[in-house]
């Protein structure tokens, strides 16, 4: 297997473990769908935003096309939930729209805390800080 799809799969592991570690602590808690639901979804996006944002601050290039990758293999794994009788075909289906929340979230974080690309040098002012345009 090459090392891109190894740390695609990888980084889709990091956000189910993070969205199940959360999800797990929530029903502990006392949070459910029944009772809270509000607060679970938002437990959920969290979590996975989170494991997005690891995902696109450890990626260096191509962070929008890794990310997406992610997230269509997290959507796959997600398929363990029916198995494990957690989730219904259809809340599978429309957890799609979730997912691709969290990307985004996850996403546009990484982005702030690492830019995917420098300024080069010709790209930045050469001027002092004192000086005016």
């Amino acid at each position: 297997m090459s090392g891109y799809i190894t740390s695609v799969i990888r980084d889709a592991f990091v956000v189910y473990g993070l969205t199940f570690a959360f999800g797990l602590g929530a029903a502990i808690v006392g949070f459910n769908m029944q009772g809270s639901p509000a607060i679970t979804y938002l437990t959920n996006l969290l979590s996975g935003s989170i494991g997005f944002a690891i995902a696109g601050i450890k990626t260096s290039s191509a962070r929008t096309e890794h990310l997406t990758w992610v997230a269509v293999t997290f959507w796959i794994l997600n398929l363990m939930n029916i198995i494990l009788g957690i989730q219904t075909y259809r809340a599978w289906a429309h957890s799609g729209v979730t997912i691709i929340i969290m990307a985004i979230m996850g996403s546009a974080f990484a982005a702030i805390q690492y830019p995917p690309y420098p300024p080069s040098k010709s790209t930045r002012s050469h001027r002092s800080p004192t000086q005016r345009e």
